[in-house]
């Protein structure tokens, strides 16, 4: 099989640098300025490989905590958003009607929602904290029953739960 031209040490030297970095055979050779072929026979000289196993499994376990971290973000905003949800059910709130035949306005404070709108309040909150304790029970970690028996044991408090 005839052979190419051989290859400069120096470019010899930064494949080897690049390989090791873990880039992809292609794309040092277009750097580099070489065939792809070439650069295949500088990694078999020195007895590396483009094996990718290493870099997928780094890859993967990468996007996992990456993952992690956003359910735990969205378990803090769910927690949020079921106390506000808990303070607005205690909390005055104004009412007002546009209409008539006079087209007025009215407005009213009342010390509360009305009782569709606690329903409402209560059915939000619940379903805050459901799904919240869902994303706990994704992540299989120390710490998940613990914390999947407190927001239980809050769900039972505030009288949200309901029979599935």
């Amino acid at each position: 099989m005839a052979q190419g031209r051989p290859v400069e040490a120096d470019v010899r030297t930064r494949a080897i640098e690049l390989i090791q970095q873990g880039i992809p055979r292609n794309a040092i050779a277009r750097e580099l300025l070489i065939a792809p072929s070439s650069v295949s026979g500088i990694a078999k000289d020195e007895g590396l490989t483009f094996d990718r196993a290493n870099q997928t499994a780094s890859a993967t376990a990468a996007r996992q905590h990456d993952l992690k971290v956003r359910r735990l973000e969205l378990i803090d905003e769910l927690m949020s958003k079921a106390a506000d949800h808990l303070v607005a059910i205690d909390q005055p709130v104004t009412v007002f009607n546009f209409g008539g035949k006079d087209n007025t306005f009215e407005e009213r404070t009342l010390e509360r929602a009305p009782t569709g709108d606690l329903l409402n309040l209560h059915r939000a909150t619940s379903l805050a904290l459901k799904d919240a304790r869902e994303l706990i029970h994704d992540d299989d970690d120390e710490g998940v029953a613990e914390a999947e028996s407190m927001l239980m044991n809050l769900i039972l408090e505030l009288g949200l739960h309901e029979d599935e």
